[in-house]
């Protein structure tokens, strides 16, 4: 990887990305209340209501939201340009997004076309307005290849998501007025649903994975064919399912199709993992390979039969996989890389600020100050615990609580973590601005 094209001076402030990262683990936290409420009965199947807002606060509330925060400092690192008027667009979308996602929940639990109509509304103007504000910065010539391409399929198919899910809202909201039976087959739910899973997040995990492994992790870069043709190739099938049914067996082997491709880019990574050249003990490798190896027995566990889903799991085949995919792999990927990006974001901004008086370098913590190793050895541990009792509990649904209680203990360490480092940050601020004084 050429880390020389990239560009770390038009970063957006820091608490642009910091107030999505904090929002986002405040979404897990009232998630894991709400398990905590709901009983066991939420998990005989994935249609029921609460399961439905539960799922969105994981994917809209916690996986979005830390993924369009990252894009703010993402995008002017790898193009050299960051978003116009990036406050204004962070501090609309973002309080958008987050009414949008507790109206959204609040109507799966209790159904209300008021919340429907205010979910839409305010989703679809907060994503627009993002989404906008993102493509205006994509659309240039900008010189990192691969991770820009990668980049901009992902906003198109978070494109395709929200307009999908758009719909839905809008046919629930208009089912007791207008007959309208075009989206009530659950298959566009499924490819709503994979297309938000490997398109947008998956897809964005791709394409920061192009630059930010090998620069973290001091790595081999990835192949190129891999580089340029992997996204596209995702995609492409995705695609496809608008033209067979999800629940057919041309959807079927589409899904399997993709499944596949995407273990190639995980094989890929935990590969260069083992190429690495500084050989140091790292919390947030751990996630990345225990997110690897939880795609790779994803994807042996789709081509199970159904007998086996029967006899451990009552049947619940797409319950478990998405679970797994949901909490095992995007979570544990999101939380390996905020334990790069929240002390490297908070050093950073510190440093720029220091260039301008080198007297000010005696202010600067070293990297690791900002985020302890043993406070992210801790947080893996607790990860792999909830990622136990979440299995146990899809398996015997009585475990609800311990599932529970572990995501509270989980994301209220990360909450601590990410605020501990924002605190530093600012104390260190303080004393470099009375410097200058």
């Amino acid at each position: 990887m050429n880390i020389a094209n990239l560009s770390f001076s038009a970063l957006p402030p820091i608490n642009v990305p910091f107030r999505h990262f904090i929002s986002a683990v405040i979404f897990l936290l009232l998630t894991a209340l709400l398990i905590l409420i709901s009983g066991e009965k939420i998990w005989l199947s994935r249609w029921q209501p609460i399961l439905l807002a539960i799922t969105h606060l994981f994917t809209l509330g916690f996986i979005s939201m830390v993924m369009m925060g990252a894009i703010y400092q993402f995008l002017p690192v790898i193009g050299g340009v960051g978003i116009t008027n990036v406050r204004n667009v962070a501090t609309v979308s973002h309080c958008l997004h987050t009414l949008g996602t507790l109206t959204l929940s609040w109507s799966f639990i209790t159904p209300s076309t008021f919340a429907r109509v205010l979910a839409i509304l305010t989703l679809g103007i907060g994503f627009g307005y993002y989404i906008f504000s993102v493509a205006r910065v994509l659309i240039k010539k900008l010189s990192q290849g691969p991770a820009i391409i990668g980049l901009r399929l992902a906003i198109l198919s978070l494109t395709f998501v929200v307009v999908l899910g758009g719909l839905f809202i809008g046919q629930n909201s208009l089912m007791p007025y207008v007959n309208i039976s075009f989206f009530a087959d659950k298959s566009y739910t499924d490819i709503h649903a994979l297309l938000g899973g490997f398109g947008w997040a998956g897809g964005l995990i791709l394409a920061v994975s192009l630059q930010i492994i090998p620069m973290f992790h001091v790595t081999p870069s990835f192949p190129k064919w891999l580089a340029k043709y992997m996204l596209a190739t995702l995609i492409s099938l995705l695609l496809l399912l608008f033209f067979f049914k999800a629940n057919s067996v041309g959807g079927q082997v589409i899904i399997a199709f993709v499944l596949v491709t995407y273990a190639v880019f995980n094989l890929a990574f935990l590969r260069l993992f083992k190429q690495r050249k500084r050989k140091v003990v790292d919390t947030s490798i751990h996630f990345w390979q225990f997110a690897g190896s939880s795609f790779l027995a994803l994807t042996c566990l789709y081509f199970l039969a159904d007998d086996f889903y029967q006899q451990v799991f009552s049947g619940n085949k797409a319950l478990l996989l998405s679970a797994v995919f949901i909490y095992f792999y995007l979570i544990s990927i999101i939380e390996a890389m905020l334990l790069k990006i929240v002390p490297f974001l908070s050093y950073t901004h510190l440093q720029n600020l220091c260039l301008a008086d080198f007297n000010a370098m005696s202010h600067l913590p070293y990297m690791h100050d900002l985020l302890l190793k043993k406070h992210s050895r801790l947080l893996f541990k607790f990860h792999i615990l909830s990622c136990v009792l979440l299995i146990l509990t899809i398996a015997v649904p009585r475990f609800y609580w311990g599932f529970s209680c572990a995501m509270l203990v989980e994301f209220s360490w990360l909450l601590f973590l990410i605020i501990r480092s924002l605190n530093l940050y600012r104390r260190c601020l303080m004393k470099i601005k009375n410097m200058a004084v």
